[in-house]
Formats: C-alpha cells, sequence, structure tokens
C-alpha cells in the first residue's frame, strides 16, 4: 500500500492507529539509506542501500500489522498466541535497528569520498539512522520486558550488541 506522506502521518496522529514508534523508526532509517544512496558513489553500496531502504518502507507497514496482532492476542487471553505475536512484533523493530547501525556505518565510511559540500546531507543521514536505532531499541526492550522470557530478551539483546559493534568498526 502507498500513500503519501502526509496521509502516513495522519495515520501515526490518530489515536487508535497502530502506525507508532515502530513504523516512524522504520521510516526513519529508509530516508537514511536513500539520503545517503545519493551521495555514495560505489554501485554495490548503492544497491545495498536502495535494497536496505525498499525493506525498511515494507517494516513500515509490518510493524502496525504485527502490532495489532499483539494486541488482539491479549485480548484472547491465550498466553501461547501473546507470546508468538509479541516475538514477532519483536523482529521488526530489531530489523529496523541492524539496517539502522548499517547505515550509521556507511555513513563514517563515506565521510571520505563525499564532498565537503554534501556534508550536511550526510550528517543528517547518520542523525536519522541513530534516532532509528535508538527508537527501535527502545521498542525493543519495552516489548521484551512486557515478554517475560529472560532467555528470549537476552539473545536479542545478544544480537543488538553485535549490530551496534558492527557499527562502531
Amino acid at each position: 500500500m502507498r500513500i503519501s506522506v502526509e496521509q502516513f502521518l495522519e495515520q501515526v496522529a490518530q489515536r487508535g492507529s497502530w502506525m507508532g514508534g515502530g513504523s516512524v523508526a522504520a521510516l526513519s532509517a529508509a530516508l537514511s539509506a536513500a539520503l545517503l544512496e545519493k551521495l555514495v558513489v560505489d554501485p554495490r553500496a548503492v544497491r545495498r542501500l536502495r535494497r536496505m531502504w525498499r525493506e525498511c518502507l515494507a517494516l513500515i507497514n509490518r510493524d502496525a500489522t504485527t502490532f495489532a496482532r499483539v494486541i488482539q492476542a491479549t485480548r484472547t487471553k491465550n498466553r501461547a498466541t501473546f507470546r508468538r505475536s509479541l516475538k514477532l512484533a519483536i523482529d521488526v523493530p530489531r530489523r529496523v535497528f541492524e539496517h539502522a547501525c548499517t547505515v550509521q556505518m556507511a555513513c563514517r565510511a563515506a565521510e571520505r569520498a563525499v564532498k565537503p559540500s554534501l556534508h550536511s546531507d550526510l550528517r543528517c543521514a547518520r542523525a536519522l539512522a541513530h534516532a532509528a536505532s535508538e527508537s527501535a531499541r527502545a521498542l525493543i526492550e519495552t516489548n521484551l520486558r512486557w515478554l517475560g522470557d529472560p532467555a528470549y530478551a537476552a539473545r536479542i539483546r545478544r544480537q543488538l550488541t553485535a549490530a551496534r559493534h558492527a557499527d562502531a568498526r
């Protein structure tokens, strides 16, 4: 489903809408990857960034859909269904987090190759990627606490740490 930016913002602002923080984080990651795409010259990097922003666009709706299922599962009082749906909902911001960390790393790698006159766009791409990763991480932590599964939480936190450390290299 394609909607305008204005329609997206209307959905985010609407009370009761499933478009929320996860969808906004996914859009931020998509924007950062798209902005960086226009700054880099390496064709492989361009293709990778394009794949990333397209996946993040798909994650916008997926986040809303999966979280709606979590809420439906809470209403049925079926703990197994709730746990399955919440794990699927956690996977969306986890993927956003990973993409955002990758964009941050790519921004740092591009600093020398990007013309100084375009460094403001580069800083903007990096800031958007940072906002996306921090937003996604906050959503993940909230949902992990709600899930109440320490072993699963530890595994997800290890994945986040690995993605962040890959970003730091």
